[in-house]
């Protein structure tokens, strides 16, 4: 029998609470905007959007926005929040560090 294979978790409890719980106080508890499915997953990870100075060049590094995405669990729909207007920074910056 092939044992259970076992994920990384990125994202620690206490973080995935915290941001639920920003989410929710600001109301960001809404049906999917696509299929109205009321149910998201939490993405476990960041994402980091490099903003761009024109739409001729890609960049990959540079300044960007932290994010945490949601995902709709019917149609995969994906709503990206920024870390900072959560007031998650400080706290995604302490479970980034070594």
């Amino acid at each position: 029998m092939a044992e259970a294979e076992t994920k990384p978790q990125f994202l620690s409890l206490e973080h995935q609470q915290a941001v639920i719980q920003a989410l929710s106080s600001r109301g960001a508890n809404q049906p999917c905007p696509r299929c109205l499915n009321p149910n998201f997953t939490l993405v476990d990870g960041y994402l980091n959007p490099v903003l761009h100075q024109n739409v001729k060049s890609v960049q990959l590094s540079g300044v960007s926005i932290p994010v945490v995405v949601v995902a709709c669990t019917r149609c995969g729909w994906l709503a990206m929040h920024a870390l900072g207007i959560l007031g998650l920074m400080d706290q995604a910056r302490q479970e980034s560090e070594p």
